[in-house]
């Protein structure tokens, strides 16, 4: 279990005032907590991706991997859909039939 001291600095231009809401709180953590914790991230990390545990979708906090490759798995996977004629399924067409039916039925 980490203890955190909490130590409430004032936000710039807001010295004078003894409101909550104009306080940033700073956590202090022990040295040692910020150590032990970065190794044991380390050693799960590189277990998780030496042994192939994580999903290849998977694009957020990881290494090497950016939002627009996530764009670009989504654009493969739609592409891929409509070539197999699955397009239906994984594309909303608009026309302007949809567009009027949707606003016939929010109506």
């Amino acid at each position: 279990m980490k203890k955190v001291k909490i130590i409430p600095i004032t936000k710039p231009g807001k010295q004078n005032s003894k409101d909550v809401s104009k306080f940033r709180p700073i956590s202090l953590i022990n040295v040692g907590g910020k150590v032990l914790e970065k190794l044991l991230i380390n050693r799960i990390m590189h277990h998780v991706y030496s042994n192939d545990l994580l999903n290849h979708n998977q694009f957020g906090f990881t290494p090497k991997k950016r939002a627009i490759d996530a764009t670009l798995a989504v654009k493969e996977f739609l592409e891929e859909g409509m070539r197999e004629a699955f397009a239906d399924d994984l594309l909303i067409a608009v026309r302007a039939e949809t567009v009027q039916e949707a606003k016939i039925m929010q109506t």
